[in-house]
């Protein structure tokens, strides 16, 4: 049970004692955990700092002192003793409140340790350290903690160095990183250590989550130093003739270019984040400033915390024009110089350590801006994925003798005027319902002072309001984020009306609530989730947004006049592919509500209903204006129960909804295949976008991106993850993860004995093996659907002898993927083609192929594709090269090609199915030329029956032979293949029992001797446990006896008259 406890600091913190141990008298220690004996325990802690960023648990190494506390009360807190050290390694203020309870340490398997300096890997390298170390682990009286990422946490001990204070700082320089099989346990006598040398990497000092920004809010910039330079005072700041003189009004006329970035809405609050950090320091209103970080600062030559007028370069402005029913304010004012003031806005400049926000990809160069920020900087322009340039400008406004003064500087004393009145509407949104009760949230929103401007739209934190709680009468409020639109701004004087921008906080400004209002709205900037949920370019299906933005926004962006009807999209891909989370994404980009809308609910019994549900649907879509309505599903509209025709009634109401419905409703129906949906369906939307499949960088993105909140081992290599995953999608991706997930549970639960909970604070680690588990378990199901691709374990070992044949192999298959440039000289061949005597392991060869190469293994046996039905057989050739190249890079192996592909005009069926089906073949290996990564292989006993079209260059253009081996050495090493896996007792010589062996013996007989050696063994042993002698728990073996019984039954399948025809048959494709 969990007791509450209280740090406090002691200046002088003993010696002895790690500095990042903590300390407890033993009187209360006991009250509160009785079961608990002995000088030094592992105690969870759960600090509950609110200034703090830490936020996680972890555990502590803790010292029982026998001095005594008076006055021992089970219902206090627990005093916990820490040093100064502790309190800035983990970031945590003295006197901070939380809860402790003891935790059993699991054993660890093997831990990485690296030292940061010289001494300390001398050190820790040396016998000292070894010994020291083999010493703490047999007494039992210590505890030995090691946490990945954070410093040696083990005690002092003098057998580890005489001097206390050195051994102190070596052990600070020495950093864990990585403990196997969980993140933090207890190191042991049977725990590998291993030593690194880390002097060159840029290893932090333990956890840092320090965080703080610097106290000074002021840094001198460039500009500063260059105006210092023309006048004779001895500091800027106080010169009272440079703020009034020409020269400032010649600083405050020039602009420069910025290079901005819209922050991804899940890192923007981001626990332990920088934004976080910063609205614990001071209440900035962070939808009006731009953060850079001090070098960048330098360079723009201003002040932290100044205000600067930014707009955007008119160039920008001309590429997107929106028209006045869909847009903020109106942009074509922004052109014309003299009408700029609708365009202008304040924003305040915020600086921020780049070494202390590491959570960031910081570049030097770049400022970060929130996507309200933008949205309202932009006039609704889409959100930009990558950086974008702005244009800023110092903003100097002269203040009355009367106004307070920040700074002597004019840069730092002008601030927007505060606004007298502000009217505001509720943008209607599908997310909430805006005629709520908001006096509450508005007052605690302006509490704080915030930048506002005519035709803005105001972000507002809801998630978890009490008031918005009880008002909502549908269950728990739970969207995070309410808009309120800017109607109109006033200020207190005719001077603060020439200002664009106002502050307003609820003592000087009066709010008014109008009526709500049809408004586009920014993506929230306070959801959490994983990155590919909220992303505005989700990894692996970023092509898809940009097709679906490309057609969404001309019908936003021109005149109502242009464009006769709505946009309508007709989306398609396999389940679970991410067609949702394109159309989220595009939606976001563009600032459109979205309606998500599963047509199984809208399916009725009758038509009548289901054609009153679905004009309710888009009536509510309509209601709320500019929205994206996403049909989930759109093949089950109008699709009968009893397997009659479709409902034409529910089609043809569907088909002209579509085309009456205004520019600002954006339909968007989603489909797994478009075979699904009729004619008329498909008529009715005016865009078809497709899915693509996934490559290979895309799954690797996406299982980076989705891993990220993943706890992975060291040896979890993302980039082979991603080659054996070819043909997954997106929800296969997730499976594949929260199955590995569940497999390292399994497996700790398998190997440690502990409640689940315990298991889960030491740190459960995603390791390898895990994912190998879980991507077998996914293969398996994967291999049940028809045609789903699957990479074969079948190694170069396997693979006895055929040493040449492997070399054709690989020279055409390996050697275009290990060698891309060879494409562009047309060094490529598509097909690749096995024949020789039945058993010379032509199936074998295709599959070590595609193992050794990473590649997807597709096998086809040729009699399964052809189909009695009219169009099936070609279409079955079709759906397998399409499986393929979503596969890719995928090897299609086609057995028995010659049932497949046999001489067109020799067939007897009445139909001509066969020679539709050469054609369709021919004409799809054709098409492999652009697609450069699917490799086709065909094996066949009768190469003198194919079609000849399919012998051509192009096609299957390399003929390789696979004969039997008959040579004594080859038939010995193909012996040795199989064997490789038997247990053979060594008395056995298998180069004797290949000289019994007769001489055109293939790879399928040699198995069957080595089938009927084993089942011989397996009676011998039966028969030794009958009689006593053997038990069944000995292991299987194979002698020499079992090999002569198997050879006296062994007959070749191939006879010598056969082989003479294959040879000849190996000529006539030679000579050619």
């Amino acid at each position: 049970m969990a007791a509450p406890m209280k740090l406090h600091c002691l200046d002088e913190f003993p010696s002895h004692i790690h500095p990042l141990h903590v300390l407890v008298n033993k009187s209360t220690f006991t009250q509160h955990f009785p079961n608990c004996n002995g000088p030094t325990h592992a105690l969870l802690f759960s600090p509950m700092d609110d200034q703090s960023s830490s936020k996680r648990r972890f555990v502590v190494c803790v010292h029982v002192t026998a001095e005594d506390e008076t006055n021992v009360n089970t219902h206090t807190c627990l005093n916990v003793y820490v040093s100064r050290c502790f309190l800035r390694h983990y970031d945590l203020n003295e006197h901070s409140h939380g809860s402790v309870r003891p935790q059993p340490l699991l054993p660890l398997k093997r831990i990485v340790i690296g030292a940061r300096t010289k001494q300390s890997f001398r050190w820790a390298s040396s016998e000292k350290f070894s010994s020291g170390l083999l010493v703490l682990t047999s007494c039992h009286t210590h505890t030995l903690l090691a946490r990945q990422g954070d410093v040696l946490l083990i005690p002092y001990h003098h057998s580890l160095g005489d001097d206390a204070a050195q051994v102190q700082q070596y052990l600070s320089d020495v950093m864990v990183l990585e403990c196997t099989p969980v993140s933090q346990g207890s190191i042991t006598m049977n725990t590998s250590v291993l030593v690194s040398d880390c002097r060159d990497l840029p290893i932090s000092t333990g956890v840092d989550m320090t965080g703080k920004l610097s106290s000074s809010s002021l840094f001198v910039s460039d500009f500063a130093q260059y105006a210092n330079s023309l006048t004779s005072s001895s500091s800027l700041l106080s010169s009272k003739v440079m703020i009034s003189s020409d020269f400032s009004t010649v600083i405050q006329a020039l602009e420069c270019r910025l290079d901005v970035r819209v922050l991804d809405v899940s890192r923007l609050y981001k626990p332990g984040g920088f934004l976080c950090r910063l609205l614990q320091i001071d209440n900035l209103d962070v939808d009006s400033v731009i953060f850079v970080n001090k070098s960048l600062l330098l360079k723009l030559g201003v002040f932290n915390g100044e205000w600067v007028v930014v707009f955007l370069p008119s160039d920008k402005v001309k590429s997107y024009l929106k028209s006045p029913a869909t847009q903020g304010p109106d942009l074509e004012e922004c052109v014309n110089p003299s009408k700029r003031r609708s365009c202008v806005h304040l924003v305040k400049i915020e600086a921020f350590d780049t070494v202390r926000h590491s959570d960031l990809d910081v570049n030097d160069n770049i400022g970060y801006i929130s996507p309200l920020q933008w949205f309202n900087l932009s006039g609704g322009m889409p959100v930009p994925v990558g950086n974008t340039t702005i244009k800023i400008k110092r903003w100097n406004k002269v203040l009355s003798p009367a106004a307070p003064q920040i700074s002597a500087s004019a840069c730092r004393s002008a601030a927007p005027p505060y606004a007298k009145e502000l009217h505001i509407e509720a943008v209607i949104s599908p997310e909430y319902n805006c005629h709520g009760v908001f006096e509450n949230l508005l007052h605690k929103h302006f509490s704080t002072a915030r930048l506002v401007q005519q035709g803005h739209v105001l972000g507002i934190p809801s998630q978890g309001h009490p008031d918005l709680v009880e008002h909502n009468f549908e269950g728990i409020f739970r969207w995070p984020v309410l808009y309120f639109k800017v109607k109109q701004v006033s200020g207190f004087s005719e001077d603060d009306d020439e200002v664009p921008s106002y502050l307003a906080d609820s003592y000087h400004t009066s709010l008014y609530m109008g009526s709500p209002a049809h408004s586009p709205c920014p993506c929230s900037v306070l959801q959490k989730g994983v990155s590919v949920w909220t992303s505005l370019c989700p990894p692996g299906v970023s092509c898809t947004v940009e097709k679906l933005l490309a057609i969404i926004q001309p019908h936003l962006s021109e005149s109502s006049f242009t464009f006769k009807r709505g946009c309508s999209v007709l989306l398609m891909g396999p389940n679970s592919c991410g067609k949702s989370t394109a159309v989220r994404a595009a939606s976001r980009r563009l600032h459109l509500h979205l309606i998500q809308v599963d047509c199984v609910t809208v399916c009725a019994d009758t038509a009548a209903a289901c054609e009153v549900k679905m004009k309710s649907v888009f009536e509510k879509a309509v209601l709320h204006h500019p929205c994206v309505l996403l049909l989930r599903h759109l093949e089950l509209l109008g699709q009968p129960r009893d397997g009659s025709e479709t409902d034409s009634r529910i089609i043809s109401s569907l088909c002209q909804i579509i085309t009456a419905l205004p520019a600002s409703l954006v339909v968007v129906g989603s489909v797994s295949s478009a075979r699904d949906l009729s004619s008329d369906v498909m008529t009715a939307f005016i865009h078809q976008v497709t899915v693509d499949s996934l490559t290979e960088d895309q799954r690797r993105m996406m299982l980076s991106s989705l891993s990220e909140d993943l706890p992975l081992g060291k040896d979890v290599n993302l980039a082979r993850i991603a080659k054996q995953t070819a043909g997954f999608v997106l929800g296969d991706i997730c499976a594949l993860l929260t199955g590995a997930g569940k497999a390292a549970h399994r497996r700790l639960l398998k190997t440690f004995e502990q409640d689940e909970e315990d298991l889960c604070v030491s740190g459960v680690k995603v390791l390898s093996d895990d994912f190998s588990t879980a991507l077998e378990a996914l293969q398996d199901a994967h291999s049940q659907a028809i045609g789903a691709p699957k990479i074969p374990s079948v190694r170069w070992q396997d693979v006895g002898g055929l040493q040449q044949v492997k070399k054709e192999i690989l020279d055409t298959i390996q050697l275009p993927l290990d060698h891309p440039e060879l494409l562009s000289l047309g060094l490529r061949r598509s097909g690749l083609l096995l024949y020789g005597p039945p058993g010379t392991g032509k199936t074998l060869l295709a599959k070590a192929v595609a193992t050794e190469c990473s590649m997807t293994f597709l096998s086809v046996k040729g009699p399964e594709l052809i189909n009695m039905y009219v169009g099936q057989s070609e279409e079955n050739i079709r759906e397998v090269f399409s499986k393929a190249r979503s596969a890719a890079p995928c090897i299609i192996f086609f057995d028995e090609l010659d049932s497949l592909a046999p001489n067109r005009g020799h067939t007897g069926d009445s139909g001509g199915v066969m020679d539709r089906v050469v054609s369709q073949l021919l004409a799809e290996l054709d098409g492999l030329h652009s697609s450069g990564d699917v490799f086709v292989i065909g094996a066949t006993n009768r190469p003198d029956l194919l079609d000849q079209s399919l012998l051509r260059p192009g096609r299957f253009d390399k003929l390789v032979y696979v004969g039997i081996s008959e040579d004594k050495e080859s038939q010995l090493q193909v012996l040795k293949a199989i064997l490789r896996k038997f247990k053979v007792d060594p008395s056995v010589c298998l180069s004797d029992v290949v000289d019994c062996c007769p001489s055109q013996l293939t790879g399928a007989d040699l198995y069957a001797l080595c089938s009927d050696a084993m089942m011989s063994a397996i009676k011998r042993k039966i028969s030794r446990i009958n009689e006593g002698v053997d038990s069944e728990s000995s292991a299987l073996t194979l002698c020499s006896q079992d090999f002569r019984q198997a050879l006296t039954g062994l007959t070749p399948s191939v006879s010598e008259q056969e082989l003479n025809r294959y040879k000849a048959i190996q000529q006539k494709f030679t000579a050619k």
